[in-house]
């Protein structure tokens, strides 16, 4: 049987014409986002203009060599071998380090997205953000983006879902849909409304697909990369990737999670910038799965952190 959503939000046919209402609703929210506090510098945007493609060039020491397989490989498979057998369940991992261009993926399938999906969904706003602006001028489109990625809001993610649909559903779907195919990302779809339960369709990604897609935010390839990046750094979520990391160590990064799934996909600023994405799926527990992304994610800053050094730093 498949798995329920925690809740289910009634949505209905949501007027987009009766946006103002919820945009409202999530402006509020919004506000409340921030007065939390959260894992993004006060130089958030100083630091996103250093952050943003400077890696590329930036190569670092040839003998700074990055083993995956022989180094890291073994002992995330330990901690994933202990959480199986504890809480059962698949799990996939995808590390990539951008300046070397060095790779680790496990058990690389499509898995249930959960929330991590609204990474999809604010890259196809973004594609035509203006048209959207023309079309909506009296949504401010930037509040629902934030109040989606920040609180993971999934009202907004729903109301911008039904906005590239032009009040379509369905066609709002397929928006994200083609926008995954375009950047070859063929284990992403989305095939409900975040409101809906997934009895019947869910949405899905992959590791793979996710780490992709973080990379070409953070090297700049994708419209509005800076503003992402910056709705990512205000992450309210930080209880499983960023909890394993030095509390100065800056993240960008969305969480997903449903009764049985747990999620995480970060970008983690060390020195040189590295993704990780973290997907479990059939988990039998709540806390457990957190527990264990959070040793997946502190096991993998201990051995990069050190290789990504940047060269001021030596």
């Amino acid at each position: 049987m498949k798995k329920k959503t925690k809740r289910k939000l009634v949505y209905g046919s949501i007027a987009v014409l009766g946006a103002v209402a919820v945009t409202m609703v999530s402006a509020a929210a919004v506000t409340a986002v921030k007065r939390t506090k959260t894992n993004a510098p006060e130089t958030a945007d100083v630091a996103i203009e250093a952050q943003l493609g400077t890696f590329v060039v930036d190569q670092g020491p040839e003998d700074r060599d990055i083993d995956f397989e022989k180094e890291l490989k073994p002992d995330i498979d330990e901690i994933i071998k202990d959480i199986k057998s504890r809480c059962g369940g698949e799990w996939s991992v995808y590390v990539y380090v951008p300046a070397t261009e060095d790779t680790l993926s496990i058990n690389q399938k499509k898995m249930q997205a959960a929330s991590v999906i609204k990474l999809f969904v604010m890259g196809a706003v973004y594609e035509e953000y203006d048209a959207l602006k023309k079309d909506y001028e009296w949504t401010d489109i930037d509040e629902l983006i934030e109040s989606m990625i920040t609180i993971s809001d999934n009202e907004a993610a729903d109301q911008l879902v039904l906005m590239l649909g032009r009040g379509d559903a369905v066609s709002g779907r397929k928006k994200v849909n083609d926008y995954c195919k375009k950047l070859g990302l063929q284990n992403t779809s989305m095939d409900r409304m975040m409101g809906d339960d997934n009895i019947l369709s869910d949405n899905y990604t992959s590791t793979e697909d996710t780490g992709i897609f973080l990379s070409m935010i953070l090297k700049g390839e994708l419209p509005e990369s800076k503003m992402m990046l910056k709705y990512l750094q205000a992450q309210t979520r930080t209880t499983k990737i960023p909890e394993g990391l030095p509390n100065n160590v800056t993240t960008a990064n969305k969480t997903g999670e449903l009764d049985d799934v747990q999620n995480d996909a970060a970008i983690v600023f060390a020195g040189r910038p590295y993704i990780i994405c973290v997907m479990s799926d059939g988990v039998g527990d709540y806390q457990p799965p957190i527990d264990a992304i959070t040793d997946i994610s502190k096991t993998t800053y201990n051995y990069l952190a050190p290789k990504l050094v940047s060269d001021d730093a030596d």
